[in-house]
């Protein structure tokens, strides 16, 4: 008797970015194939890489005629789409669905426990990981990159595919004069005290030598912009693709990463996590990673040293809510991987773990996209009071929000600038926006004290008339009077991607101490080892991964005893 009505079916499942839609073909017995036919998924999260669900996850259905097969750790929502549009199909062929979804797969045998000897093992395969696995590649050693999910990128992957330089081959062509030290100064104005100023002065020196390096790896530059029109000269470089507060372009830089690592001979284990990192005779010798899915435990030696690249702790809900009260029932975006680990395990044996009084702090309705773009109406905090210049980058919107300690605030409105911002018009037609006759109507909706919003609002609305912004000194262009038939309101929650702090490293890239003595053996970069990058917010897109790059390889080169950058 035929399984199915053989034929070809349209299935379609909802993954992070949209609809996937697949074709599915069956025979009277099985499922004989599977095609990708639109989508707007992730490049090297989905597909473009040997461990992406498209291409390593999918042809499991086929092999096994199984719906049943583990997910792709840190993929697992393409892989429920993926499943929603195969099952689509399954019942349009008039299959058995409950018995697709439950049939089993073979479990792979648990590993042995096991020693591997490399000369540098990398940790997290992130920008700043695979940078530093391919430079030390180039430098001659043997590498071992080893990553906790079971795809490869990290945070890096799922990042809008921005990075910051100054001076680059790509302003110089567009006539946009920048240097290094416009860069500086534009950092050091943003983080003040906190920055490290060394370590970052070399960043800016060899910014665009690195978006060079990154180029001749695969890398290819679309175009260059401003984060923020408030923000110049244009110095941030999208990925092709990218461009704008958009998300998921960092596949651009990771998958050409990806090859030439593999392409150099590099090795690579997933679904493992440090967990140990072993020291003899005051030096990192190596480290132990345990199996994500079996348990078994692997045993690494690595003479030339261990590199810590395992970002940040934005997923760890609990600690990012005990350390920061206003980013309670805060939205992430960022592997539910990032958890911390790397830092923590390295304070375990003496490494300096900063615990910086911020983190990248955004106000953001994540239903419609309103408060990472550049919509510049008042925006107030939960206790109704106005607490800074809208017009500016988002993160540093946010961290003005974070001094005033409120988990969250409202963008207030009459709808006056919604022509130039589409995204805001379409916003106040959804159910995220509350509307109101009347301010008080409007402060008991939100739940405001009428007396704070309506003294907030009739300052505000003064100050659009005289033309001038005597508090915080937004642009006159951008002052709009909160006066209308209609007064709306969207909530802003906290948000973030990044966090800071962290380990600590000089300007080689070493580990250091809680005396600010390095640690042989043992190195960092990127967001694990924020320590020194960031003051209240993040200053601009891009700047995050432009460092974990450059730290990546100068990390490599000192490992290997290269000179450096």
């Amino acid at each position: 008797m035929a399984k199915y009505k053989a034929g070809t079916y349209t299935g379609k499942g909802y993954g992070v970015k949209g609809k996937i839609i697949l074709e599915v073909s069956f025979s009277e017995n099985e499922i004989i194939d599977i095609k990708i036919i639109k989508h707007r998924e992730i490049y090297g999260q989905a597909y473009g890489l040997e461990s992406s669900p498209f291409e390593h996850w999918i042809p499991k259905i086929i092999k096994y005629q199984s719906l049943n097969i583990p997910y792709v750790i840190g993929a697992e929502v393409v892989c429920k789409a993926i499943v929603a549009a195969v099952s689509d199909c399954v019942e349009q062929a008039d299959g058995d669905l409950y018995e697709l979804k439950n049939k089993k797969v073979p479990t792979p045998l648990k590993k042995e426990n096991r020693v591997i000897e490399t000369e540098f093992v990398v940790f997290g395969s992130g920008i700043a990981g695979l940078s530093a696995a391919v430079e030390a590649k180039y430098c001659g050693a043997d590498v071992l990159l080893v990553e906790k999910q079971g795809i490869i990128g990290g945070s890096s992957a799922i990042c809008g595919g921005k990075i910051m330089a100054a001076g680059t081959k790509t302003q110089i062509s567009k006539g946009i004069l920048d240097t290094p030290q416009m860069q500086f100064d534009f950092l050091k104005k943003a983080a003040g005290s906190f920055l490290d100023d060394d370590k970052i002065n070399y960043f800016c020196y060899h910014s665009a030598e690195n978006i060079d390096w990154l180029t001749e790896q695969g890398f290819k530059v679309q175009d260059v912009e401003a984060p923020h029109s408030s923000q110049l000269p244009w110095r941030i470089h999208n990925s092709m693709g990218g461009g704008g507060q958009t998300m998921g372009y960092g596949g651009g830089f990771i998958v050409p990463l990806n090859n030439k690592f593999y392409e150099l001979g590099g090795k690579t284990i997933l679904n493992t996590a440090l967990t140990e990192l072993i020291v003899e005779n005051n030096r990192v010798v190596g480290a132990k990673a345990k199996d994500v899915i079996d348990g078994s435990i692997i045993t690494i030696k690595a003479s030339k040293g261990v590199f810590i690249g395992t970002g940040g702790f934005a997923a760890n809900r609990e600690l990012v809510e005990s350390r920061y009260p206003w980013m309670k029932n805060y939205y992430y975006n960022c592997p539910e991987s990032s958890q911390g680990d790397g830092a923590r395990i390295a304070e375990s044996i003496g490494a300096k773990n900063y615990k910086h009084p911020y983190l990248q702090t955004m106000m953001l309705n994540e239903n419609t996209g309103v408060g990472v773009n550049e919509e510049p109406s008042l925006i107030i905090n939960l206790e109704g009071k106005r607490f800074c210049n809208e017009y500016q980058f988002h993160s540093l919107v946010g961290a003005e929000m974070a001094k005033t300690g409120s988990a969250g605030g409202w963008y207030i409105t009459c709808g006056e600038e919604v022509e130039k911002y589409p995204l805001l018009k379409y916003s106040l037609g959804t159910k995220e926006a509350i509307k109101a006759n009347s301010i008080e109507e409007l402060a008991k909706k939100i739940d405001v004290d009428f007396k704070n919003l309506n003294d907030t609002i009739s300052r505000y609305n003064y100050l659009c008339d005289i033309g001038f912004d005597e508090d915080y000194q937004k642009p006159k262009s951008e002052m709009r009077a909160i006066r209308g038939d209609i007064y709306y309101a969207i909530f802003l929650r906290p948000a973030t991607s990044i966090t800071f702090g962290g380990l600590e490293i000089d300007i080689s890239a070493h580990v250091l101490d809680k005396n600010n003595k390095i640690i042989p053996g043992l190195f960092a970069s990127g967001e694990v080892a924020n320590t020194g990058n960031f003051g209240c917010g993040v200053p601009s897109c891009g700047y995050s991964i432009g460092h974990a790059l450059h730290f990546g390889r100068v990390a490599a080169r000192s490992a290997c005893g290269r000179e450096l950058l």
